[in-house]
């Protein structure tokens, strides 16, 4: 009986050992496996990073380096000129892809997913100007709108400041009107080579009136232009007639257009237009002229309405 318990005590061993031995390669082959696993999920990952359009945009604006087919900018610049004026401009390009490839639109990356460029197409511009609503220019010259005056600022350097009532105008670019005219006009009127000034003192809804000033190049500056003193609309200049045109509506049918040449360095009518209804509520044109130092009539029309109102030309009507 001892050597039968000692027999089987042995083989009870044995076969302990042996069950041991076979759980050590299960354990170890879930560890592989769960390695495996592993490293397939940060592989997954970094996919899945790599084409994530916003992923892709956030690291496409803050890097400055392109690919060699893929051409992406983006510049916001400001810059203030000497009148005050502040202008921005803002530029984007946005690349296009074509074919098959990806949808990446990075020009850096990082980790290990492969670098891909993309042919890129014509890129949009967009460009946004701000000015200085108080800053009239033309050329070299500003003319700031104060409670005080005009600042005048010629070539950079501000030469005088023109004592002249501005209310009207700092009410107008603060409460801006749609179809009201008001601003400073920088034009050579006179066709001297210098420009001239129209600041206007009465601004409306058909009208502009207000008064000329003239560059005096001796002093430097503009001064009071006497010689127009009768004439207080804005003017339009015509360089090849060596004219000026005024419009004045006297109402919404009906206006007054004059025509001016120069004589001495003075003004002189040389026509008029004028647009009116008569007694019989007819409207007529007739047209003057002045060039022989004494108003003329010479062309007297009516003009012709279709039956929805709108007008269809004109008729001449004899002279009295």
């Amino acid at each position: 009986m001892k050597l039968r318990k000692s027999a089987l005590i042995a083989v009870f061993c044995l076969g302990l050992l042996t069950g041991c031995g076979k759980m050590d390669p299960v354990e170890n082959s879930q560890e592989t496996v769960t390695t495996v696993n592993s490293e397939a999920e940060t592989n997954d990952s970094s996919t899945a990073k790599a084409a994530d359009p916003t992923t892709v945009e956030r690291v496409t604006e803050t890097s400055t380096e392109t690919t060699d087919n893929t051409e992406v900018s983006g510049k916001n610049t400001t810059a203030t000129t000497n009148g005050g004026s502040l202008v921005r401009r803002t530029t984007a390009a946005v690349p296009k892809q074509t074919g098959n490839a990806p949808a990446q639109n990075s020009t850096k990356r990082t980790g290990n997913a492969p670098v891909q460029s993309a042919s890129t197409t014509t890129t949009t511009t967009t460009v946004e100007i701000q000015t200085d609503p108080y800053v009239f220019s033309s050329d070299e010259i500003y003319c700031k709108v104060t409670k005080d005056g005009i600042d005048v600022t010629i070539d950079g350097e501000e030469t005088q400041t023109i004592e002249i009532d501005t209310e009207e105008l700092i009410n107008f670019i603060e409460n801006e009107t749609p179809d009201k005219k008001g601003q400073i006009v920088i034009d050579d009127i006179d066709l001297d080579g210098h420009p001239d000034l129209f600041i206007p003192q009465q601004i409306a809804l058909l009208n502009t009136f207000g008064v000329y000033y003239h560059y005096d190049a001796e002093q430097r500056k503009f001064v009071l232009w006497e010689e127009f003193e009768e004439i207080d609309s804005c003017a339009e200049v015509d360089k090849e007639e060596k004219t000026f045109t005024t419009d004045v509506k006297l109402s919404e049918d009906e206006y007054e257009i004059r025509i001016f040449g120069w004589e001495d360095s003075k003004p002189v009518l040389h026509s008029m237009t004028k647009q009116y209804r008569n007694q019989e509520n007819d409207l007529i044109i007739d047209t003057f002229d002045y060039t022989s130092g004494e108003e003329e009539l010479i062309k007297r029309e009516r003009v012709l309405f279709d039956s929805n109102g709108e007008i269809a030309g004109a008729e001449v009507l004899e002279l009295e």
